[in-house]
């Protein structure tokens, strides 16, 4: 038999094991130590490269902001010779030199005549290596800094050749590899446009490609309002028409998805083209316009058959009569307005015309002839040209008398006779 001490100081005796002596465990605590130095060093220094600097002496930020310069009217010589300096890199090579030279001379002469052909000049040479995105930025420089360049309309014709490019499928580039589609790009390219330069000549194909570019990223809803201000501020342009189709188009691709839930798109696609063929008659669109009112006809008359032949399978032929009219109505000469009108000829036949009556009709009292006859001498009174009586509101009532059932008599004095005697008349 052993003793409890015994046991005890045999345990006591034993060397405790501990993960900060045991040989195997040691060097895998100090890569964990370590690893975590190097992961709060890492994220220290990720800290310090994100927080903003701010100075001591922060600047206002009006000056931050660039301002047009005001240009002077004529170049001085000393311009005119920095000018021809830099015109002098621009000798056909590498374009690196000439646009820094370029710049240099605008930085150091921003009041200078000559500052707006520098810009258009680097815009120029940014577009004529394919960097089209810089050219882009380039021109609108010009655009909103030097508004008074006669090179005005050719940047802004040259923006939206750019803009077309990335709207046709041009992508953007990373390390002067295509990526992605520019048609974002594109988007942002038209809105400086038309925002910039709302009244250039090339302003309403700009706004009308914008409303493009809108409809081909699947913005239906702004795609619409861009092609309405193509209407609204250039009525008078050659892309009007154009504007106006796009309308209706848009307004019958909705009502052809089958998301919408009722035919309102389709009846404003229809109106639209209605009005396109009426405005536009002469235009080569006109007959496509055509060919579309009569599909989103039948599409109508089509769904409203549908629906008229569900109530008429139930025997609810007061609602499917109202349908059959409704298709009559819109498309009399159509197929389904035969034989929406052949139905409704059957019905009439076996159930009588009460039954297929569109609303109730109420049964004149003598209280509503009396209220009849008082608004119709009314009406015809005061059309009158010498009439001097009381206002219309002040004689038609807010409502109507109700026509209701006799009311039960449920008490004897209910039936009780008239009196025989008259009453007496009350006393002056």
């Amino acid at each position: 038999m052993v003793s409890i001490n015994s046991r005890v100081s045999f345990m006591a005796s034993r060397p405790r094991a501990s993960f900060l002596t045991t040989p195997s465990l040691l060097p895998s605590f100090h890569a964990r130590i370590m690893s975590l130095r190097f992961f709060f060093s890492c994220l220290v220094l990720g800290l310090a490269l994100t927080l903003p600097v701010h100075s001591r002496n922060p600047e206002p930020a009006e000056e931050q902001t660039p301002r047009r310069p005001q240009m002077n009217l004529n170049a001085t010589p000393q311009e005119q010779a920095a000018f021809d300096e830099a015109a002098a890199s621009d000798d056909g090579g590498s374009v690196t030199r000439p646009i820094s030279a370029y710049r240099r001379f605008i930085k150091n002469n921003p009041a200078s005549p000559l500052a707006a052909k520098a810009q258009f000049r680097i815009a120029e040479l940014y577009e004529s290596t394919g960097n089209a995105s810089k050219a882009f930025d380039a021109y609108q420089t010009l655009v909103t800094q030097y508004p008074d360049t006669q090179d005005f309309e050719k940047a802004v014709g040259r923006q939206v050749v750019i803009a077309n490019e990335y709207l046709a499928g041009k992508k953007l580039t990373f390390l002067w590899l295509p990526i992605v589609p520019g048609t974002d790009r594109a988007e942002e390219m038209f809105g400086s446009i038309v925002k910039n330069a709302p009244f250039s000549k090339n302003a309403p194909i700009a706004q009308f490609n914008l409303g493009v570019t809108y409809e081909r990223q699947g913005k239906l809803k702004e795609a619409s309002s861009a092609y309405q201000t193509v209407l609204d501020r250039y009525p008078n342009s050659s892309i009007a028409d154009d504007a106006l189709y796009q309308i209706g188009y848009i307004y019958m691709r909705v009502g052809e998805t089958g998301r919408s839930q009722d035919l309102s798109a389709l009846v404003s696609s229809k109106n639209t083209f209605e009005d396109f063929v009426l405005q536009y008659p002469a235009s080569e669109k006109t007959p496509q316009a055509e060919d579309n009112i009569k599909k989103i006809s039948g599409k109508e008359t089509g769904d409203l058959m549908d629906i008229a032949k569900y109530y008429d399978r139930f025997k609810n032929y007061r609602a499917a009569a109202i349908y059959y009219n409704d298709i009559i109505r819109r498309a009399p000469d159509s197929e389904n307005a035969k034989l929406a009108r052949d139905r409704v000829q059957v019905l009439r036949s076996e159930v009588g015309d009460d039954a297929l009556r569109t609303g109730p009709e109420q049964l004149q009292t003598g209280e509503t002839a009396a209220l009849r006859r008082r608004l119709q001498a009314q009406v015809e009174t005061s059309a009158l040209a010498d009439f001097n009586g009381p206002p219309t509101r002040d004689i038609v009532p807010d409502e109507l008398p109700m026509v209701s059932k006799p009311r039960l008599r449920t008490e004897s004095r209910d039936v009780a006779p008239m009196p025989s005697v008259e009453p007496s008349l009350p006393v002056e």
